[in-house]
């Protein structure tokens, strides 16, 4: 408690997003800075002064954070919100640590932490390279871990921590099997950390889209599908995510068919799930060369 009371006392806060330069992560950017500017307003979004952006590609983030600082700066000093790139491999050594070190330098607490970042891959668990497969535990589960205990100590009472789920984090899925497996860890995992850390005032939110129009096809299917189709708007699942975060809410499915989806594959059972996903939803994939 004598951490939480130090930051509570000092001026402003970190709003730090990973997997920000494309998709979900890019549009919790741009919630995020609208917010900062008063532009969009989300009950119980805690203050932040820093606007934190992690992810792989430097140059998109460049290009985000410079698209952000003039849509949303101004020319008052106390008004504008600074953004801070970071081009990380988060789950190379030393990554997350480096990156706790920094914002601890600051002086300032972690108002909002959201681990965004994570990918999939489609096809068949014993045709895909293994090398992928687990690389998506590596950052969708143990990285996505490192980050809620090595900013733990930097969150302080109204913090929010967000991590992405998915839908699929509900029930196995047959040609999906190891995302959906590392989503229902992600979502599994939050849910006990906003029990834990209810005592802290700290909120955890897991956020379980379906389908968000975002590069994820692109990658989980190395290129053979471009997208899916009837993608879901990433910047209408942000912001029903944060509605719903800043209300208190443990968990959210932003569409009605998804909550549908997710009370189907509860009746059905995790065995017939599997089977249903793995015969009629089957998602194209790159063959291995023979």
């Amino acid at each position: 408690m004598e951490e939480d009371e130090k930051f509570n006392k000092l001026p402003g806060g970190i709003a730090l997003v990973t997997g920000a330069s494309s998709g979900i992560g890019a549009s919790f950017a741009r919630r995020l800075a609208a917010a900062a500017a008063g532009n969009e307003k989300y009950r119980g979004l805690p203050f932040f002064d820093e606007l934190w952006l992690v992810a792989r590609r430097g140059d998109r983030l460049a290009a985000l954070a410079e698209e952000l600082q003039a849509t949303y700066s101004t020319k008052d000093d106390e008004k504008t919100l600074i953004i801070r790139t970071f081009a990380l491999d988060l789950v190379a050594p030393n990554a997350l640590a480096g990156l706790a070190d920094k914002a601890k330098e600051q002086g300032k607490p972690v108002s909002i932490l959201i681990n965004n970042a994570g990918y999939g891959t489609y096809g068949p668990f014993a045709v895909i390279n293994m090398d992928r497969q687990l690389g998506q535990i590596d950052l969708n589960c143990r990285a996505l871990t490192e980050a809620c205990s090595r900013f733990s100590p930097l969150l302080t009472k109204g913090s929010l921590v967000i991590n992405v789920a998915s839908l699929a984090g509900f029930a196995p899925l047959g040609g999906f099997a190891v995302y959906a497996a590392t989503k229902a860890y992600v979502l599994s995992f939050s849910i006990a950390l906003a029990v834990e850390w209810e005592g802290r005032g700290i909120r955890v939110h897991a956020l379980c889209p379906g389908s968000v129009d975002s590069e994820f096809a692109q990658v989980a299917s190395e290129g053979v599908r471009l997208k899916v189709a009837h993608g879901w708007s990433a910047d209408k699942t942000t912001a029903h995510c944060l509605k719903q975060a800043g209300r208190g809410k443990a968990y959210s499915i932003p569409r009605l068919n998804w909550k549908l989806q997710r009370w189907a594959s509860i009746l059905a059972g995790p065995v017939q799930s599997a089977r249903f996903a793995n015969k009629f939803l089957v998602r194209p994939y790159r063959k291995p060369q023979q």
